[in-house]
């Protein structure tokens, strides 16, 4: 953030920032003052070093000498290393000067972009003679550190530490990294016998963090002493105060009072990021230490000058503490609760936002529609029975899925069934409507020993839950089942449960293995008809995905799973596919109940519009505007580690730079979407340590380890996330679900309304549909125009990612994407991708996996530039400027398919036809005429005779650079195609070609 200096915060040494190969030395260093020419100095380390606790992955570590030139002092030994101090002696070649002892060198082994710190243990290097010369026989000869004090080393002349030095102000220690001692620790505790805890206020620019020890800033402090702060009019102030337990406490709560300003306390409670309240349970054990923190509303309209109040902390069986609390409100007046100047943590006030966290349309829905029992939606109904089950669902997307207001298309065969193994009586069926995007109903039932509970909600994308929560009146056992039967002239494809896209097949079991399979969800239908199926409890919690799902699985649904014999099968006779899921025997103890929750994704969400996606051409890659357009460019995707955009999930820390960047763009006619997930989050971010203090809640438990930084400034109990080498950046992984989802929400609000930005490019995303949903809102909400989200996913159906398809696996985000990428490590031409799968070699695949047609989005390819012959017939290319994508920009501009009406392949009978199964076709009608792009999936060369309605027809290729050369087809001539490629050709006359618009 452009600080150059850390401040101070360690008793005994200056603190700074110093310049040297952190990549060989590490990040820390103390600086010892020789005084005299001699052959060897004492010098003691005062290190205080938080990171030797058990597990830290660092124990005990070499020690490095520097000379003033930089020459490494091979004479040197260590005489004793405890987590306080460290005693060493050296041989001070170049005489008196400033030496630098560098006591954390590691080096990063792994992958540059997911590193691991391997931290050198005790070497030897001191000549032998040297060191019987000086006095130091037996101290360290042998790479080893001794504890207790050698006599030759008291006997040393001495070289003071002065300063403490990191290799920048990030990686700093100072000034809450410094532990107390042992002694001080114990001085704490006499002064203050029979105390349960002590406070200790401390500024909002000293965040504690997640440092486990008592910082020895607060051991020389007085306990108690009054917080004073400063604050300006409208800022939302961060305060900060310090729990040390002097025994081991429960339940601690804490409030402000005293101040006429609203204020909310952040580290024991808020509201989740689905709007409810909850509440934080804090603990900490003896000789441990917390912060908590308070955020202070400060109106605009607040008068300056003081105000006093106090911060009252307390825990179970402990007496209640008071630390006055005095703030000073300024004559200053910060816009956006202080929110533009992240140094203040103001933002911290998004923790606990609700912004857009209502039932309003978001484009391009339209409200739901009850009539009676018959809920209607954009391109799709849904008629509920007295049972709160649907017993119909209904599409009326256009085969081509490029309209929603086609004829009716059924998806059931019979009405869904919730089967619980005896009969049920329903009570009556109610229904309210909480605003135009949200139906909600409910009814009651009750059966032998049993009640049933229904609830249900239907929103405009297209999102139906019920969640049926059976109770026990008596001990009883059940068989849960749950029958979904559907037209199978609907249900032709399939993916998800351990299949990837393909055909559906007649016959398939299932079970649950949630330690290794990121599965609980389904999808079958066809492009213009379908539906997911995921089951759920109220145990759920979302799992971590890319290359982090075995750190935070999926929490096993103890209904459906039932005792370990539940599943789902499916079966096919008589034109029905019966997708069944079942719990096995369930045993409920009276006053027990379950929750068998299930939710179906009615697909496809929205009309695909392939006018807007040939007409937008995406950059994906950092350069100056002014290049992007020249490319023929109109939309760049700034990823992180670029220069308008240098940190990871938090580029309102350049909003600056990434302003000018965003408004010399749009004044060339370029879009600027910007890379922002809430998965990681940058070392940098300046409110990071404060989140590190709410022990799991924002940041996901894990193994800890990684990049030095994370070891040495986290502790343990963390999941390493991203490292950018080229900015030396690094990230830690976020949880699947908590408040950071609000304020990414806000974050992203600020992105459209003040930087600007015109959209997101989300790299796989950790966050579920309420939170894409929000942020869809507040995009739309700016009046700048129609925002662009694309999202980008590496193929997650694989070991380290649970066996999930990227599609199925973001199913429920695409109702508020635009475009996707399902790019990385896909298998575009069926010869062996991830796990040397051949899924490419299948159309189903592509068409069910990769084009996101079925779900109403339009995408593109990125592994190895994907196979443009069969990425076209789904309106799908490569991206610029990885690929050179502009011959085919070119080739849409001459034919005017962004004016044109497409209709795919997969939309029954072709407008243009090829004879064959394999080689398939998606045309283009509009003002350009007709123009076809053919694809062969055939296992050898192939020719094909085109033909409409009316009988063959001739056709032109136009010379398209890397991708076809120019040549006409009379009507009625063989189109040779070769093994996985293609043509795009105008219909018409041979040899005349298309004219420019």
């Amino acid at each position: 953030m452009g600080e150059t200096e850390p401040r101070a915060g360690h008793p005994e040494l200056e603190c700074g920032v110093g310049i040297w190969d952190h990549d060989v030395y590490g990040h820390h260093r103390l600086l010892v003052d020789v005084r005299a020419a001699v052959p060897a100095v004492a010098t003691e380390l005062p290190w205080r070093r938080q990171d030797l606790s058990p597990g830290s992955g660092t124990g005990e570590v070499d020690v490095i000498v520097l000379a003033p030139s930089g020459l490494r002092v091979h004479n040197t030994v260590t005489v004793e290393a405890t987590e306080e101090r460290g005693r060493i002696a050296f041989e001070p070649l170049e005489g008196p000067g400033a030496y630098a002892v560098h006591y954390l060198p590691f080096a990063h082994t792994g992958k540059p972009y997911y590193p691991q710190a391997v931290y050198r243990p005790p070497t030897r290097t001191a000549d032998p003679g040297w060191a019987h010369r000086c006095g130091l026989d037996g101290a360290g000869l042998d790479g080893s550190v001794h504890r207790g004090t050698s006599g030759g080393w008291d006997r040393l002349p001495r070289a003071e530490a002065f300063r403490y030095e990191a290799a920048s102000a990030v990686d700093s220690f100072a000034p809450m990294g410094f532990a107390a001692t042992a002694a001080e620790c114990r001085e704490l505790h006499r002064a203050h016998e029979g105390e349960r805890f002590l406070l200790f206020g401390e500024d909002r620019a000293h965040p504690l963090g997640r440092y486990g020890k008592l910082p020895a800033r607060w051991a020389r402090a007085t306990a108690g002493a009054p917080l004073t702060g400063t604050a300006d009019r409208g800022e939302f102030y961060a305060v900060q105060v310090g729990v040390y337990a002097l025994a081991d406490l429960t339940d601690v709560r804490a409030e402000v009072r005293g101040l006429p300003f609203s204020v909310r306390s952040l580290s024991t409670g808020g509201v989740d990021a689905r709007g409810d309240a909850f509440r934080r349970h804090v603990e900490v054990t003896e000789g441990g230490v917390t912060a908590l923190w308070f955020g202070v509303d400060v109106p605009e309209q607040a008068r300056p000058g003081r105000y006093d109040g106090e911060i009252a902390v307390r825990a179970q069986g402990a007496a209640e503490q008071v630390l006055p609390l005095r703030l000073t409100v300024g004559d200053g007046v910060v816009a956006d609760h202080g929110a533009g100047e992240p140094e203040r943590l103001a933002r911290l006030r998004w923790l606990d936002s609700t912004l857009a966290q209502d039932d309003e349309v978001v484009p391009p829905f339209t409200p739901v529609r009850a009539d009676g029992h018959r809920l209607t939606l954009l391109g799709r109904t849904v008629d509920l029975g007295p049972d709160g089950l649907p017993h119909q669902l209904t599409s009326t997307f256009t085969p081509s899925v490029t309209r929603a207001d086609g004829p009716g298309r059924p998806l059931l065969a019979a009405p869904v069934a919730f089967d619980v193994g005896r009969p049920l009586e329903y009570g009556p069926l109610t229904h309210d409507q909480p605003g135009p995007a949200r139906v909600r109903w409910s009814t009651t039932a009750t059966g032998a020993d049993l009640r049933l509970a229904v609830e249900g909600a239907l929103e405009a994308d297209g999102f139906l839950v019920v969640r049926a929560t059976v109770e026990a009146t008596a001990d009883t056992e059940l068989d849960v089942t749950l029958d979904l039967p559907l037209r199978a002239e609907v249900a032709r494809y399939v993916m998800g449960l351990g299949l990837t896209g393909r055909a559906c097949p007649d016959t398939y079991d299932w079970t649950w293995q949630t330690p290794t399979r990121n599965q609980d969800a389904c999808w079958l239908g066809d492009p213009a008809a379908g539906l997911q199926l995921s089951l759920r409890d109220e145990h759920y919690a979302r799992p971590l995905n890319t290359n982090y799902y075995r750190e935070k699985p999926l929490v096993t649904p103890r209904s459906w799973a039932g005792d370990g014999d539940g599943g789902v099968r499916l079966r096919t006779a008589g034109g029905v596919r019966a997708l069944t899921a079942f719990s096995g025997p369930v045993r409920l103890g009276a006053g027990e109940s379950r929750r068998f929750e299930f939710r179906l994704l009615l697909t496809p969400f929205k009309p695909l519009d392939p006018a807007r996606h040939l007409g937008e051409r995406y950059f994906h890659a950092y350069a100056a505007p002014e290049e992007i357009a020249d490319y023929g460019a109109n939309v760049v995707n700034l990823h992180h580690a670029t220069p308008p955009n240098p940190y990871i999930n938090d580029p309102l820390l350049a909003a600056r730079t990434l302003r000018a960047y965003t408004d010399e763009a749009h004044r060339l006619g370029v879009r600027v979407k910007v890379y922002d997930t809430v998965r990681e989050l940058t070392r940098h971010t300046p409110e990071l340590p404060v989140l590190a203090g709410l022990g799991d809640e924002i940041f996901a438990p894990g193994p800890g380890g990684g990049h030095a930084w994370l070891r040495e400034h986290l502790g343990t109990g963390y999941v390493p996330g991203w490292a950018a080498t080229d900015v030396g950046d690094v990230a830690v992984v976020t949880s699947g679900d908590s408040r950071w989802h609000n304020s990414y929400v806000c974050g992203i609000e600020r992105l459209r309304r003040v930087v600007g930005v015109d959209g997101l490019y989300l790299d796989d995303v950790a966050y579920d549909r309420t939170t894409m949903k929000r942020v869809r809102k507040v995009l739309a909400a700016s009046e700048r125009g129609a925002p662009l989200v694309d999202l980008h996913s590496c193929n997650q159906f694989r070991e380290a990612d649970g066996f999930a398809s990227s599609a199925n696996l973001y199913a429920e985000l695409l109702p508020y994407v635009d475009r996707l990428w399902l790019g990385e490590l896909f298998d575009y031409d069926g010869t062996g991708g991830a796990d040397g799968r051949t899924d490419g070699a299948d159309p189903a695949y592509w068409l069910i996996e990769i084009s996101g047609v079925p779900f109403g989005v339009l995408g593109e390819m990125l592994e190895g530039g994907g196979n443009p012959w069969r990425g076209l017939v789904f309106g799908m290319t490569a991206r610029a400027p990885m690929t050179d994508v502009r011959p085919l920009w070119r080739a849409f501009d001459l034919l005017r398919l962004p004016e044109a009406e497409m209709t795919g392949w997969w939309a029954g009978e072709p407008p243009v036809r090829t004879g064959r199964d394999d080689v398939l076709a998606t045309t283009w009608h509009g003002p350009g005429g007709t123009a076809t792009a053919l694809a062969s999936w055939a296992a050898g060369p192939a020719e094909v005779v085109l033909s409409t309605s009316a009988g063959p027809v001739a056709a032109y290729a136009p010379a398209i650079e890397g991708f076809q050369p120019e040549r006409s087809f009379a009507a009625g001539e063989p189109v040779p195609v070769a093994r996985g490629r293609g043509w795009l050709l105008r219909i018409g006359t041979p040899g005349e070609p298309p004219t420019s618009p």
